[in-house]
């Protein structure tokens, strides 16, 4: 790890292993120091840390992995592995982004990261990335390849699944989640937490057997050792896999199972927001859109009761909903003014690219098709990215129609076979 930290260090201070050594000691001396060959001595350490701007025990202990620092580590990720809204704002400041051990450094900086990426703060999370992750995860990114500390991996691992599903990739979700799922406790809180993201990646993978079979585990675990206050996420997560196999009746009555729990939930606020957010979802995309607005206003009056920085926060999405259900309804009119809303408040790539997709169908309906192609053109590559099949579907049928009208049979072709495709996988 002193390697690591070395090379870190001198990148930022832009010196080279040449200038950093002169007169201190040989090159091919330090490099078997680096290679672990022979140990760091203090005299050389505090000559090397004077040039690098750090202390000589932010080099000598650098590959600190004592009992007590282990604990330090262990710790960290223990507060930051819960989601972001249960964490105050304050302890995340309270652990400092520096510290002699690179372990406990970098477990910080891995959880922080995830921690910013939960709140879609997008600026906090590109700095500690650009600023310190992204050099060492380039060294570290595979933990299935280096060897590591155990409080490291996990955090490694952690973040690795939160990032994997940021990208709608669960089969690489799939694969941490079992990774960390063995390095973790049975009937822990964070044993839970990755038994319902694994229920999560079954579903999205389509391995609809597996799906049922952890939940059914879990809920037994939770009721055996009397976890009530996990039922709630629980029937979220099961809602999920019931309307995915159609029954939506049955998903619908899992959401309410989900709202009838939450007494027992210790921080029902998420909770509230993936109930409503799932109920919305599912009564739009089965066509029952009378209830689906009603359960817009059910929420939105929900929403009153939180503080106003919670209102704006939730607006886009609230926009979101609103020009979901007039899409459906082809109320263009009524879309347009939802979607002028939307992009009034948009803050997050995904909702500035709702807009558009959007603005691409009215465009569409009112036959601008120069208009709709543009705009298609630019929302399809992040609807790719995220794989978010809906969206793909109205954006590949609808440019391979344009293009066919406009004679450009070659690109028309080429959007019917992404259709076709798409289809076949999601049947």
């Amino acid at each position: 790890m002193l390697k690591e930290r070395i090379e870190f260090l001198s990148k930022r201070k832009s010196i080279s292993r040449k200038d950093l050594v002169e007169g201190l000691v040989t090159q091919a001396h330090f490099a078997n120091i680096l290679a672990e060959r022979y140990p760091l001595p203090e005299d050389l350490a505090e000559g090397i840390a004077e040039r690098l701007g750090v202390s000589a025990s932010y080099l000598l202990q650098t590959a600190a992995q004592d009992e007590h620092t282990l604990g330090r580590a262990e710790d960290i990720f223990a507060q930051l592995s819960v989601p972001a809204s249960m964490i105050p704002e304050d302890t995340v400041h309270a652990f400092k982004d520096r510290d002699d051990s690179l372990m406990v450094e970098l477990t910080t900086a891995l959880m922080k990261a995830v921690y910013y990426q939960q709140l879609n703060d997008a600026a906090a999370h590109e700095y500690i990335h650009t600023s310190y992750l992204n050099f060492y995860l380039e060294k570290y990114g595979r933990p299935d390849d280096v060897e590591l500390p155990r409080p490291l991996k996990k955090a490694l691992l952690f973040y690795k699944i939160q990032y994997y599903r940021s990208k709608m990739a669960f089969v690489d979700v799939l694969t941490h989640v079992t990774r960390l799922s063995s390095l973790t406790e049975p009937g822990s809180e964070l044993w839970l937490s990755i038994q319902n993201i694994q229920m999560e990646a079954y579903i999205q993978t389509r391995q609809y057997e597996e799906a049922k079979s952890t939940f059914e585990q879990t809920m037994k675990h939770v009721y055996d050792q009397r976890l009530f206050h996990r039922l709630s996420g629980l029937y979220v997560a099961y809602s999920g896999y019931c309307f995915t196999m159609g029954l939506v009746q049955e998903a619908l009555s899992a959401l309410s199972m989900a709202e009838a729990n939450l007494v027992y939930a210790g921080n029902p606020g998420d909770l509230v927001t993936a109930i409503a957010n799932n109920r919305i979802v599912m009564l739009t995309m089965s066509g029952e859109l009378d209830q689906a607005q009603a359960e817009i206003a059910r929420f939105e009056s929900l929403l009153h009761a939180e503080p106003e920085e919670t209102q704006q926060a939730m607006k886009p999405l609230l926009c979101v909903y609103r020009c979901e259900v007039a899409s459906v309804r082809k109320s263009w009119g009524e879309l347009a003014q939802n979607v002028d809303q939307l992009l009034s408040c948009a803050v997050t790539q995904d909702q500035q690219m709702n807009a558009l997709f959007y603005q691409s169908q009215l465009a569409l309906a009112h036959g601008e098709h120069d208009l709709f192609l543009s705009q298609a053109q630019t929302c399809l590559p992040y609807f790719e990215s995220v794989q978010q099949s809906v969206r793909l579907e109205s954006l590949y049928e609808g440019l391979a129609v344009v293009s066919e009208d406009q004679r450009r049979y070659k690109e028309a072709a080429a959007y019917y076979r992404k259709l076709v495709y798409l289809l076949r996988r999601s049947s």
